[in-house]
């Protein structure tokens, strides 16, 4: 078995030995600033999209806090954190990315 490398991305302690707090503290900051955004573009077409992220964003971070008290301790638990937390990313980036696009591409009606 070989000797951990603490500069290999897959021997960090974060995903390896750690409690799984701090990734609930960067889902929950990254959850939040994720919530305000997206309240603020709730009026932007299409309608429905910032809802959607909304929704979204808010499961991702509670299955962050069931897998975090559910899920045993290890690699298994620290990786679904990690996913999660960038799922929280990718779902706001999806709706501000689609609200972004259509606002710049589709004319006002009337």
């Amino acid at each position: 078995m070989r000797e951990p490398d603490p500069t290999r991305v897959t021997d960090q302690a974060a995903l390896t030995t750690a409690s799984g707090r701090t990734w609930l503290v960067v889902g929950g900051i990254t959850a939040a600033i994720a919530v305000i955004m997206l309240i603020a573009l709730r009026d932007l077409r299409p309608a429905g999209a910032a809802t959607t992220g909304l929704v979204a964003v808010v499961t991702l971070f509670l299955a962050m806090v069931a897998v975090r008290y559910g899920v045993p301790s290890g690699r298994v638990r620290l990786a679904l954190l990690a996913a999660l937390t960038i799922a929280i990313f990718l779902a706001f980036a999806v709706c501000a990315g689609t609200m972004v696009v259509v606002e710049s591409t589709v004319p006002l009606p009337g």
